[in-house]
Order: structure tokens, then C-alpha cells, then sequence
């Protein structure tokens, strides 16, 4: 089975899903650490049963508080410190996110409506997005119906950000009740037209808590689930074990036993997508424990998710094992994703390896992305390819976009180019929309 790009997309889409699933599921699975980092105080505080309430009645504190004669803090000291703590792109240290977990577990849950309203004030997208999800989390675990009643009241018009709200309290409602949020969600699936986007992206939690909570049913619903679902379901349930080494290998083993192929094989590229950046050396082991006519679809798929976090690594797996007929197309898709992340870093790498024409549609599509950002540096590539054609449509592309700049040196540029009158005239013949942004 050979994983077309549409697939290859849905391993990148589920990844979302899977950062959200990470964040709460790491906290869910880690408390008692979270608990110990920077203000936390150790212990879960779901049932407020654990907290002290202040004089006021507006705050509270736990036992450790008490006994280590620390002041109480009330909600809004609480909800400070963690805006804060999520200030200035922070939350990318996982240090500053286990302190917000553990600032989390010292709001109670009868506090957690008035949170969510401070939260929704937020100005910043980001800290809003986390803020929200980490509470409706903790909400879900105590009323997972009015939780998720208040999230989807407050996801309409927000596209695919106001279904994170969803996807959060689908986790959490699933570990505690299964049966229930498994009613509300063939309730309302097609409601919201589904897709990737929709209802799915929400079926990816709701599989994640339920394979959290018991496997065997998590693959029992899955019987009843047609279409894409089935894949975003399968990618929720590998989101259960991403900490989780045991729970993988049981997960893989009921992959196993899956009756159609394709989905077999597709299930392993999603699950792969994840383990790739949780722990690429792991997973690249793995890989190699699998049938061998497979093990080209798996590095293919780790290799693209890999670019996004080491793409020396990710396109170094990518041609692993590539025969000389695919590697053209292979070396393209490498310098497409990369150069859009890092130009100079692709174009570096594109220059160590083997010369030859294998690489004339990688340093097209190195030209493609060089071309707004330095024209000139994007002609020059553009005279290595070997290919005529190729050579002329991408000095084409370098050639329009320079002229918008310094039409002279331009010009100039490519009556030295090396190209034959033909191919100049062929290149001023292309049509400017050749050089527009890719």
C-alpha cells in the first residue's frame, strides 16, 4: 500500500490532536510530578475535598499549605500566577507547563466556571486555548455533560480551535464515563459536517480516554464507526500510550488482529506519526521489526513528521531504502518541506548530496521556495538543473520574481545564465503568475 498525500496530511492534522491529547493526558498520568513543580501542592483537587476555603470563602488551600505555613491563595491569585507562568511563549518550556498543571490543581472544581469565564477573556489565543482546555478537563472528570454543554456553546465560530475545547472535555469524559460520552457523541456526529475538522477531530480524544480506560472496549465502539472516523479513532487510541510502552505494544497487538490490510497498515502510519516525536529512536527501532514490504510506507510517514522537529533526520529516514526510480520524487518532497521551514538549511543539505540529475526536481523545488526570499541566489540553483524544461520553468520563476525587485540585474542575470537566446526568450515568455508565492 503506498500512503498518498492526503494520508500523509491526516498524520499531520492528527498531530494537533495528539499535542492536545499529550498535554492532557501527561498531566492526567503525572500529577503527583506536576504537583511538585514551582507552586504546586501535592494531591488532586477534583473534589475540593482537599482544600481548606479562607475566611473570605473566596479561596482555599491544602493541608501542605497549612503546614508549611504558606497564605492561602483565592482564585484570582491562582488564575495570576498561571497567566504568568504562560507569558512570553513559555508554555514551549515543559518546565513553565508542569507549573501551570500544578497551579491547575489548586483550583477547586465549584471553582471552575468562574475560571473559565477569566479565561475566555484572554487576549492571547494560545494561553486562552491551553487555560480552557487544561479546566474544561478537569471539569469533565466530575460532570462531563455540563462541560461539555459549556464547550460547545462556546466553540461556534471559532472553526477548528473551538473544537479543542470539545476534544479536551471528550478525553476526560471518556475515562470516567464511556457509556455516556459515547451516547452524546452518536447523538450529535454529522451534526457539524464532520471531516477532519469536526466531529472526527473530536472522536480522536473521545478513543483516547476510552483506550485509557479499557482497550477492549475502545476497539468494541470502533466496530461501529464507518469511514474516516475509523482512522481519527485509531489515532485517538495510540494517543492513550504515548507515555505508555506496554499499553503501545497491547494497542499494536489489536491492530494486529484488524481484518482489512489497508487499515492495518494505516492504523501503524498513524500511530508511527506520533511516536515519531515522542521518541523517534524507539520508533525508527520498531520500524525495522516490520514486515519488510511495509517498512518503506512506516519511514516514509515517520520521515514527514519527523522534518517538522529534525528534518536532517527526517529526510535522511525519508530515503532510506528509496530505489534510484523513486528517489527524484522523494528528494522533491524533502526540499519542499524543508525549504519552507528553513531555506538555507535545505539548501545546505541538497548541496551534500550526491550530484546529479536524480536532484533537478528538488532544486526546482528548492528554487520555488528560494525565489521570493533571495531571487538571486534562486537563479543561480536554477542553472544547476540539468533537465531543460525544469531549467527553464525555474529560471523563470527566480527571473519574475527578481524583476519585481532590480529589473536591471535581472536582466542582466539571465543573458549570463548560460541559456541558449531560445530558452532566454522561452523564459520572458513565462507568464508572471509562475513567480507568485507557492
Amino acid at each position: 500500500m503506498k500512503i498518498n498525500p492526503a494520508a500523509i496530511a491526516g498524520t499531520a492534522i492528527v498531530w494537533l490532536a495528539t499535542l492536545v491529547g499529550a498535554f492532557y493526558l501527561g498531566h492526567h498520568k503525572h500529577s503527583a510530578s506536576a504537583a511538585n513543580a514551582g507552586d504546586a501542592a501535592s494531591g488532586p483537587a477534583l473534589a475540593g475535598g482537599d482544600y481548606a476555603a479562607d475566611r473570605g470563602g473566596n479561596g482555599a488551600r491544602k493541608a501542605s499549605d497549612r503546614e508549611a505555613g504558606a497564605k492561602p491563595l483565592t482564585l484570582q491569585q491562582i488564575l495570576t500566577k498561571m497567566k504568568a507562568t504562560m507569558r512570553g511563549g513559555s508554555m514551549q518550556n515543559p518546565a513553565a507547563m508542569m507549573k501551570v498543571m500544578g497551579l491547575l490543581d489548586r483550583i477547586r472544581a465549584a471553582d471552575v466556571p468562574e475560571a473559565l469565564a477569566e479565561a475566555d477573556a484572554m487576549s492571547d489565543p494560545q494561553q486562552k486555548m491551553l487555560l480552557s482546555m487544561c479546566l474544561l478537563g478537569k471539569w469533565a472528570e466530575l460532570d462531563g455533560a455540563a462541560a461539555m454543554k459549556y464547550a460547545e456553546e462556546h466553540a461556534s465560530g471559532l472553526g477548528p480551535m473551538g473544537q479543542i475545547s470539545k476534544m479536551s472535555v471528550a478525553s476526560a469524559w471518556a475515562e470516567h464515563d464511556p457509556e455516556a460520552v459515547w451516547k452524546w457523541y452518536k447523538d450529535q456526529s454529522g451534526n457539524d459536517g464532520g471531516g477532519m475538522f469536526g466531529s472526527n477531530m473530536v472522536l480522536s480524544s473521545l478513543f483516547a480516554g476510552m483506550a485509557e480506560k479499557d482497550p477492549d472496549q475502545a476497539f468494541k465502539r470502533l466496530a461501529e464507526i464507518d469511514g474516516p472516523g475509523r482512522t481519527m479513532a485509531l489515532a485517538g487510541m495510540f494517543q492513550s500510550a504515548l507515555f505508555d510502552d506496554a499499553k503501545r505494544q497491547q494497542l499494536l497487538t489489536k491492530v494486529e488482529a484488524l481484518p482489512d490490510d489497508a487499515e492495518r497498515k494505516q492504523a501503524k502510519v498513524m500511530m508511527l506519526g506520533q511516536w515519531a516525536m515522542m521518541a523517534p529512536e524507539q520508533a525508527v527501532a520498531w520500524v525495522k521489526t516490520q514486515p519488510a514490504d511495509e517498512q518503506s510506507d512506516l519511514r516514509q510517514s515517520m520521515g514527514t513528521m519527523l522534518m517538522m522537529s529534525d528534518p536532517k533526520k527526517g529526510a535522511n529516514l525519508t530515503l532510506e531504502g528509496v530505489s534510484d526510480e523513486d528517489k527524484p520524487q522523494c528528494y522533491s518532497r524533502i526540499v519542499s518541506q524543508w525549504a519552507a521551514l528553513d531555506t538555507n538549511a535545505a539548501g545546505t543539505w541538497l548541496r551534500e548530496q550526491p550530484q546529479g540529475p536524480q536532484l533537478d526536481e528538488a532544486r526546482q523545488a528548492f528554487v520555488t521556495a528560494a525565489s521570493q526570499k533571495d531571487p538571486q541566489s534562486a537563479m543561480q540553483w536554477a542553472a544547476t538543473i540539468t533537465n531543460p524544461d525544469l531549467k527553464v520553468s525555474a529560471t523563470a520563476m527566480a527571473y519574475q520574481a527578481w524583476q519585481k525587485k532590480d529589473a536591471t540585474a535581472a536582466d542582466q542575470a539571465l543573458a549570463t545564465s548560460g541559456l541558449d537566446e531560445a530558452q532566454i526568450q522561452a523564459v520572458k515568455a513565462e507568464p508572471s503568475s509562475r513567480a507568485k508565492d507557492p
